[in-house]
């Protein structure tokens, strides 16, 4: 079975305390009741997490439920939507199901980093008049957060609805949602949060929004009572006492996620930008057909067509940060692309999963 690296998914499993406290939960449940369709509790105990309102809270099947309903409340065909690109495929996918026109502005990868073309958005906000404005931080698939000031200039200028999906925000050194604590959300914002990423229960589908008034109210009309089972009710209510979790994961997966985007970078040509996310986008010097064959029945990657943004043929590849023997093989396996296979191993071999702890 090959590994999957292409879907972003956390490598480490929910610790077995927790998993057993929601199959104990989930032994008590009566499955011939309906949910609460208000969810009272979780949404107290999501808003005590950010300091915020439980009025402000919307949940979800996952985040991209409520992506899913943003787009059935706010965009009419014709409607213009914004973002950046390269961005969350499913911004493009909701987009085009919605009939709405898709203006990008694309994302400078020519350099060592990422460039934003901030001025040229904040312009677009204002001359377009989008019905939503999309902005991932860390944006997927660079992994680069966009700075809260910039996002509260999006926000005071824009007309519509702005979306800020922080879904992996735990990865990164700050979110724009820690700077709404204990205040207000803007009445046209919605922060998307998930338990997929940093929570590790990607399995579960349990995705949440912190909303100005208008938006919440909107959603709420647009969300079917019982969205959420049983099942995923019960998990989420469990994982959510265990706050400090996602934390103690995350950085975890970000000291990895370090040491892999050094070695990478030994490679000659190649290379690995830096990230917020549990994830690296790869620029590598080696065709996509070869990466393809060689990776074929030993590892999934989420192979990235970025021409249109970078004018080059060079093969894109966004990596999931796996465990560290996932790591070391993948790092072994990149050598041996770039003619040499001893560079990585003369380096220690393996990646250490005690230094990753520590």
């Amino acid at each position: 079975m090959p590994l999957y690296l292409d879907k972003n998914e956390n490598p480490f499993q929910t610790p077995k305390e927790i998993r057993d406290a929601v199959a104990k939960k989930i032994s008590g449940l009566q499955f011939n009741r309906y949910p609460d369709p208000g969810y009272p509790f979780l949404k107290r105990k999501l808003a005590g997490l950010a300091d915020l309102s439980p009025e402000s809270v919307v949940i979800g099947n996952g985040g991209d439920e409520i992506l899913g309903m943003v787009f059935s409340r706010f965009v009419r065909p014709g409607d213009q939507v914004l973002t950046f690109s390269p961005t969350f495929s499913e911004y493009y996918r909701l987009s085009r199901l919605a009939g709405a026109r898709h203006i990008t502005l694309p994302i400078h990868l020519e350099g060592e980093e990422p460039v934003f073309p901030a001025g040229a958005f904040l312009e677009a906000v204002e001359k377009e008049k989008p019905a939503l404005v999309l902005l991932d931080t860390p944006n997927n698939p660079t992994g680069k957060s966009l700075p809260s000031s910039f996002i509260g200039d999006v926000i005071a200028r824009s007309e519509s609805f702005v979306v800020v999906d922080e879904a992996y925000g735990e990865f990164g050194e700050s979110t724009f949602l820690a700077g709404l604590s204990g205040a207000r959300v803007p009445d046209n914002v919605i922060v998307l949060k998930t338990l997929s990423k940093a929570w590790g229960m990607a399995g579960v589908r349990f995705g949440w929004a912190y909303c100005g008034a208008s938006a919440a109210s909107a959603l709420e009309e647009a969300r079917s009572p019982f969205n959420v089972g049983i099942f995923t009710e019960a998990a989420a209510e469990v994982v959510l006492e265990y706050p400090g979790f996602p934390a103690l994961s995350a950085e975890r997966v970000k000291k990895l996620r370090d040491v892999v985007r050094e070695g990478i970078n030994t490679l000659e040509g190649w290379k690995a930008f830096g990230s917020d996310g549990n994830f690296l986008l790869l620029r590598l010097p080696v065709p996509e057909g070869e990466v393809r064959s060689a990776a074929e029945g030993r590892f999934c990657f989420k192979f990235l067509d970025l021409t249109p943004e970078t004018g080059d043929g060079r093969c894109w590849i966004r990596l999931t940060i796996g465990t560290e023997d996932e790591m070391t093989e993948v790092l072994r396996f990149f050598s041996s692309l770039g003619n040499n296979p001893e560079r990585f191993r003369s380096r220690g071999g393996a990646i250490d999963g005690r230094k990753m702890e520590g």
